[in-house]
């Protein structure tokens, strides 16, 4: 029955809060002389206004080391003897030493966790006070035993690169003054149980009053939205001087279960009523908790009993204008309201924890969290380690165990056998002493390899289970079977990292598709595909909220939009689009279709238990996310994820893509189901419409099977695999399904593309072929086209040479090419690896600055390739990004940098945001030289290599010859002396 009592309460004694947060000065001390020097004792003249909260570098840009700030603020008066004075700081990063008019108060190590500070006996109540902070924020170089790759940093790195993190310090959240009793209550763990609904309350309890006593606490409990009491109860306990644990217990009737859908949340207040020399004390603490149950059951995520499929994100949590900090308030809190409206069920905060007021936001709205902490990625060996690591996994423990949202603790992420990976294992023990309610995931990614070790550890449990993957008690390691294709993946691991090459190839979809399938179920704990970074809108951003210019990301991205317009502009792309933010914009649209593919790769496939989307936002200076560093969703993004994230939803795929009129294509189609139908027959119609409306229709029965004694219901059923010709006409398709009763999946349609090369252009005349297979001369055949053997015989007319791969490291034949281009022929080079000799990826190319030809990793951070409104490109699609479902493989993954600007760029790719120096990348993949009389056509494009299985291969291939042929002089040229001479040196 409901007490009629007021939760809220009326009590004498509440602690009295002084943020410190205005007049904060601050100055750097490179040489580390500050201590010595007594800096503590008064602001140094050179001191600068700085931002508390803020990282130091807001002030002093790239800045790494010794800074020290300063405040001066009016204490509070004294209200009753014996009252103590506590400095709290929410945060400080790295490593703060604190002094007080002067004295020194304490210190702290840890960049991500509260600390406080007892100076009762330094504080000048009412008066003016000087507070001083001592800041390392470690760099390369190391100071007083602090280097930044030995304590938790997450992925800092100087200098920086996207996809890293900036490294920022300083006094990153804010700083308080509280006025508290000598005897108060400084801790309290709610541990609720779900069966029972019995909450069991550990509460810490510190004295600092030089005799033993006996206190009262009074404790209520209620709902969190509520005024009202549901329970109360009262009890005696002895307090020692120090601190003291003391354990309590209550019944919630009725009790009521947190879940995403319904975040029911319960305060706890406890008052404690001491008698001291002063007279009576009561001091007031209140904790909100909520009961759940969340673990890993036959490998499947259960919450409360019921499968959840985890719909899940991570972020780096960064802001601009500091990365850390929050340029407003409402930025902490925007990710997670954009979370969960657009379907997500967790979000993990990678290698990094929360801010407090973020936790209380899912509380609020039911998100739940997977937290690491900063020691979790790239924590390097030292003799420091242990005690690091242990400290930021308590620290993070003892901050967020009473928040519901927190559902796993995350040990690691991405980190290889060691000493650390070890550390790690053995912690459990810690982490069960702090709280054994949460599940615990060992390590994303697994890259330890080793499986012997379980992934997991579930309430309750002090042991690593073996529930995902191949993970078996006698396992061996499979360190040496590293997927070298799926980035990040090892073979067998139940918490597997996937970052295949974008776009994707066949083997990927395969891949993803048959995942577990020969094991336990797994955790896709990261997989993705981002865009290019909009450098150009977020810079404007930058310069719109009025940051200084020569902040670190404000800094960073100028010189990325710099380099990318100077080549824009040089290049000749203005014809592509009307402005250079458009070809960015238009990667933020285009890379959310490949979204929807990964959605229909891991959603098709029963085995997969969870998927962490990479990644939420485009934080490390990136284009990783679905929102951008500003907050501002990217097009098409909440349609894509409200869709991806569907519990019904239709995985449909089209093989290929693009394809050819008359030619077999496959469809499949696939329902992901989350329980939502029940077991039956349901009646489904397929359909595909193109150019001329109707082309194919199939209906059949989608049968949910019945699931026997303890068994889960997959999570995907197969519905249709069918072999299909169409005849055309060339041009857009569409394939659509149809649940045409019970149900209303998403997901229900796949664009795909005809080509019908019997409507392309046939060509005339003849070319010379050097290096190219007999596979190729015969296509070329039947488009009207003579070829012949290239001998380096020169007649009177210039001639068009298509080179593939010929392997000759003879001078003559490149010497006789050189000279029948330079009198006015054009060489095609079909494929860039002609140009190779040893490591030297261009060393036949007759260019001043040759450069290199590069193979670029293209996987979640890649380049884009864009086509210039060029007849190289008729038939195929409009000027821009070259789409991976009109080209897939054909794109490649190689380009032509650091050489001389060819005399017209045909398509060239740009890489922004990318994990490279300077976070930007580009390079030529189709132009043309002038060399003499004549012209040298380069390609990186893989062509020859789809040729009659790709449409968009054939087509590049008509057109360049006709492009070439247009090129070609009518008569031969004679070559001068000079450029004789210079032939013959390249070819000797």
């Amino acid at each position: 029955m409901t007490q009629q009592r007021s939760l809220a309460g009326d009590l004498e004694h509440t602690p009295i809060v002084q943020r410190i947060s205005d007049g904060w000065q601050l100055a750097i001390d490179p040489q580390n002389e500050g201590r010595r020097g007594r800096w503590y004792r008064a602001i140094r003249p050179e001191a600068q206004p700085a931002p508390v909260p803020g990282i130091l570098q807001q002030v002093f840009p790239d800045y790494h080391g010794v800074a020290w700030y300063w405040v001066r603020f009016t204490a509070p008066a004294t209200r009753r003897s014996g009252e103590r004075t506590v400095l709290r700081f929410r945060a400080v990063d790295y490593f703060a030493e604190v002094w007080l008019n002067g004295r020194s108060v304490g210190s702290h190590e840890g960049g991500e966790t509260p600390f406080t500070l007892d100076v009762t006996d330094t504080i000048r109540p009412g008066k003016a006070n000087l507070l001083a902070v001592r800041v390392i924020n470690p760099g390369l170089e190391r100071v007083d035993d602090f280097v930044l790759a030995e304590v938790p940093h997450r992925n800092k790195r100087v200098p920086f690169i996207p996809g890293s993190t900036y490294n920022f310090g300083g006094l990153i959240q804010p700083v308080e003054l509280l006025v508290v009793p000598p005897v108060r209550i400084t801790e309290v763990f709610a541990q609720p149980c779900v069966a029972t609904g019995e909450v069991t309350l550990s509460v810490t309890i510190h004295s600092d009053e030089a005799e033993a006593q006996t206190g009262k606490v009074e404790v209520v409990i209620g709902d969190a939205r509520e005024s009202e009491v549901l329970v109360g109860a009262q009890a005696e306990v002895e307090l020692a001087p120090g601190d003291g644990s003391h354990v309590l217990s209550l019944q919630v009737p009725e009790h009521r279960l947190w879940s995403p859908e319904e975040p029911c949340l319960y305060r706890t207040e406890l008052m404690l009523r001491t008698t001291g020399p002063e007279g009576v004390w009561r001091h007031r603490y209140s904790v909100r908790f909520g009961f759940r149950d969340f673990r890993v059951q036959d490998g499947w995520f259960v919450l409360n009993g019921k499968r959840v499929f985890l719909r899940s994100t991570h972020t780096g949590n960064h802001f601009p204008i500091g990365e850390i900090v929050p340029p407003t308030p409402d930025f902490l809190c925007r990710d997670l309201l954009y979370a969960k409206t657009c379907g997500y069920n967790m979000v993990r905060f990678i290698a990094g924890m929360p801010w407090p007021e973020q936790l209380d936001y899912c509380d609020e709205i039911g998100l739940m969290v997977y937290e690491e902490c900063l020691a979790g990625w790239c924590l390097g060996e030292s003799p420091h380690m242990t005690e690091r690591y242990d400290r930021s996994i308590r620290e993070m423990i003892l901050r967020d165990r009473n928040h519901p949202s927190v559902t796993i603790w995350g040990m690691l992420n991405e980190t290889h056998d060691g000493p650390v990976f070890r550390q790690a294992v053995a912690d459990l023990g810690l982490v069960r002493e702090l709280d054994d309610t949460r599940l615990v995931l060992l390590g994303s990614g697994r890259w330890d390899a080793q499986p012997s070790i379980g992934s997991v550890s579930n309430p309750g449990s002090d042991t690593w289970e073996h529930v995902w993957g191949a993970e078996a008690p006698d396992a061996p390691p499979t360190t040496a079977k590293r997927d070298g294709i799926h980035g990040g993946y090892f073979p067998g691991a139940g918490d597997a990292h996937v970052y295949p090459p974008v776009p994707h190839p066949a083997t990927t979809y395969d891949f993803l598709r048959r995942l577990g399938s020969d094991t336990k179920p797994v955790f896709v704990s990261e997989y993705g595909i981002g865009s290019l970074m909009n450098v150009i809108g977020e810079l404007r951003r930058f310069e719109q909220a009025g940051a200084r210019a020569d902040l670190p990301d404000p800094a960073f991205l100028r010189s990325m939009v710099e380099r990318f317009q100077a080549d824009w502009e040089r290049w000749g792309f203005s014809d592509a689009y009307a402005f250079p933010e458009d070809m960015l914009l238009d990667s933020q649209r285009r890379h959310m279709r490949q979204r929807r593919l990964g959605f229909d790769l891991i959603r098709s496939n029963p085995r997969i238990c969870g998927f962490n989307l990479t990644g939420m936002l485009d934080h490390a200076i990136s284009g990783e996310g679905l929102w951008t560093l500003w907050r501002e969703f990217k097009p098409e993004c909440v349609d894509t994820l409200q869709d991806g994230w569907a519990p019904l939803r239709w995985c449909l795929f089209v093989t290929p893509m693009h394809g050819y009129a008359g030619r077999p294509l496959r469809f499949e189609a696939v329902l992901a189901n989350e329980e939502v139908l029940s077991p039956g027959e349901y009646p489904v119609c397929f359909r595909i419409q193109g150019p001329a409306g109707l082309a194919w229709e199939k209906r059949t029965t989608l049968t949910i099977p019945e699931v026997q004694g303890k068994d889960w219901a997959p999570l995907a059923v197969p519905v249709l695999e069918e072999e299909v010709v169409l005849d055309g006409p060339a041009g857009a398709y569409e394939f659509a399904a149809c649940l045409e009763q019970g149900g209303h999946p998403f997901g229900n349609r796949k664009a795909f593309r005809l080509s019908d090369p019997a409507q392309w252009h046939r060509l005339h005349g003849s070319v010379a072929t050097w290096g190219l297979g007999q596979e190729v001369t015969d296509w070329l055949a039947t488009r009207a086209l003579r070829c012949r053997d290239f001998r380096g015989r020169q007649g009177k007319k210039p001639q068009v040479v298509l080179v593939g791969n010929p392997g000759e490291s003879a001078a003559e034949p490149w010497r006789d090419l050189l000279r029948s281009v330079a009198a006015g022929g054009v060489a095609v080079f079909l494929q860039p690896a002609a140009l190779r000799k040893d490591d030297d990826t261009t060393f036949r190319l007759p260019l001043k600055n040759r450069g290199i030809c590069r193979s670029f990793w293209d996987w979640l951070y890649h380049r884009e390739c864009v086509a210039r409104r060029h007849e190289v490109f008729a038939g195929l699609q409009e000027a821009g990004l070259m789409d991976a479902e009109d080209y897939d493989q054909v794109t490649g993954h190689e380009m032509f940098q650091g050489l001389d600007d060819p005399e017209e760029v045909l398509c060239a790719a740009f890489a922004l945001g990318y994990p490279c120096p300077g976070g930007y990348e580009s390079g030529i993949t189709l132009g043309a030289y002038r060399f003499g009389a004549g012209w040298l056509v380069l390609n990186s494009l893989r062509i020859v290599e789809h040729l009659d299985s790709h449409p968009a291969a054939d087509r590049l291939l008509l057109n360049l010859v006709s492009y070439a042929q247009g090129l070609v002089q009518r008569e031969s040229q004679p070559i001068s002396a000079a450029m004789g001479k210079r032939i013959d040196r390249l070819y000797r």
